[in-house]
């Protein structure tokens, strides 16, 4: 007899199956297991209603009770605790992009970078990677990977249908760099915003600034970054000596013709550089405000700013930017939230990191290694966001039963271990959606099976590079 909670493994298990097998567009198998947990928790009411959390968010509570400084929250129906499952600030924060990803393509943007990127890189398709890689790597480490992958994936389809190349490998290394670049940043990839978030009332919290990611994960990132690019230079050997069309006449173009509209141009980019901007001194400042916010209030401003030349176009502006925002994507990101909410909220999540901590706790070293390699297959898994926000209140309740012990790795391996985790699969990380999303606009999407035959290796070789890296500087810059 198959119990209630065994039930939710093999829905979620299903819905998987039938995202990674692309029979069903990701979306619609996402909101099925959606469906099937919603009628599970009607039938067998297999899910607690009540939650722990660190404060009072998560939705329509009936009851708060306190408790050194935790607070239960109960929901007053199943909808309701399922809904309080999604995270809406990481859907806020893409929406919020995305909506300046419209405007700048109104604008013409993406079709000016498309034609001034080709002709920097003389037509070679290596390059071309090169050049897109290192730059959603270079902006990773200041804004959000999603954000930078929104901004350059469009950009990046647009060059290769300019030059009639197959925009799959570009794609794929913008992806995967961004996920790696972001690894050495506070506000480059959500677990590490999340992980920064929980330790600030720690007494480790001061290790997990801005400049404390940049200075013990940065070297990391380099190394993890080259040999990235090694493999990849290796595997699309053969896409490398394509010859690619139309070079000569691309080389002729002049790309300040691509610019449909310089007014909306400046004024979407000040806005998007002012946003940018305050999304890093948010910490310095102490301002109390999320990034999602300020995402959005961003976005609202840019709308409001935005005065298309066009008289139609000016009319219909919400219209198009409308067209041009990811639905789905977004979507999809709820319904993956909730799959994995449920797996969290039947013990599953806090499970496994309970059996890190049994098999590998009396030993520091191969605790942090084991979390990174962990941290790693689930994040390539079930994203690597809500694992994060699993294993977090697990290694504060692990430091709390033995205060002897240096939390500090653990949480360094757990970033690691996240962000490069996430390469693995196509809805490993946020960035990975959004990529395999906007590639579905060419003629050539990215599949499951052609990313994990780039991002699983990857994974392998970054994480391997991670667990060098910890054994040998694990009582230096990675300890308190």
């Amino acid at each position: 007899m198959i119990s209630a909670e065994q039930s939710v493994l093999l829905v979620f298990v299903g819905a998987f199956a039938l995202i990674l097998s692309e029979k069903l567009h990701r979306t619609i198998a996402a909101w099925i297991g959606c469906v099937c947990m919603l009628l599970l928790g009607l039938t067998m009411s297999v899910f607690n209603k009540c939650e722990t959390v660190a404060n009072g968010e998560g939705g329509h509570v009936f009851a708060l009770f306190g408790g050194d400084g935790t607070v239960e929250i109960c929901h007053e129906s199943l909808e309701s605790l399922m809904l309080s499952w999604i995270h809406f600030d990481v859907i806020g924060l893409l929406l919020g992009m995305m909506i300046f990803a419209a405007l700048l393509e109104m604008s013409g943007f993406f079709e000016y970078v498309s034609v001034k990127a080709a002709k920097m890189s003389g037509g070679d398709p290596w390059k071309l990677v090169v050049y897109l890689g290192t730059f959603t790597t270079l902006i990773s480490l200041i804004i959000d990977n999603v954000t930078a992958i929104i901004i350059i994936a469009p950009v990046t389809l647009r060059i290769c249908q300019k030059l009639e190349i197959n925009p799959v490998p570009p794609l794929l290394a913008e992806a995967i760099l961004s996920d790696t670049g972001g690894v050495a940043s506070m506000v480059g990839d959500p677990p590490n915003v999340m992980i920064a978030s929980a330790t600030s009332s720690l007494d480790i919290g001061y290790l997990f600034g801005f400049n404390g990611f940049l200075l013990r994960l940065g070297v990391l990132t380099l190394f993890a970054w080259i040999t990235t690019l090694a493999y990849m230079r290796w595997y699309y050997r053969e896409w490398r000596e394509s010859i690619p069309a139309n070079v000569e006449k691309i080389l002729e173009e002049d790309e300040w013709d691509s610019i449909e509209d310089m007014g909306l141009l400046k004024n979407t980019i000040v806005i998007l550089g002012a946003t940018v901007l305050m999304f890093s001194l948010t910490e310095f400042l102490h301002l109390h405000i999320e990034i999602h916010a300020i995402a959005l209030a961003g976005a609202g401003f840019a709308l409001v700013a935005a005065r298309p030349e066009d008289h139609e176009m000016r009319h219909g502006l919400i219209h198009s930017v409308s067209e041009k925002v990811e639905w789905h994507a977004l979507l999809f990101f709820a319904g993956l939230f909730i799959l994995v909410g449920a797996m969290g909220n039947v013990g599953y999540l806090e499970d496994l990191a309970n059996w890190i901590f049994d098999n590998f706790g009396s030993n520091e070293i191969m605790l942090a290694v084991a979390i990174i390699w962990v941290s790693a297959i689930a994040s390539a898994i079930v994203d690597n966001i809500p694992f994060t926000a699993a294993m977090i209140p697990v290694i504060i309740g692990i430091g709390e039963a033995d205060p002897s012990l240096d939390l500090a790795p653990l949480f360094w391996a757990l970033a690691m271990g996240a962000g490069f985790g996430g390469n693995a699969t196509p809805i490993g990380s946020s960035a990975n959606v959004m990529t395999v999303s906007i590639s579905e606009r060419g003629p050539k999407p990215i599949t499951t099976k052609e990313w994990m035959r780039v991002g699983f290796p990857v994974m392998i070789i970054t994480c391997i590079t991670a667990t060098v890296f910890m054994i040998v500087f694990h009582g230096m810059i990675y300890s308190t």
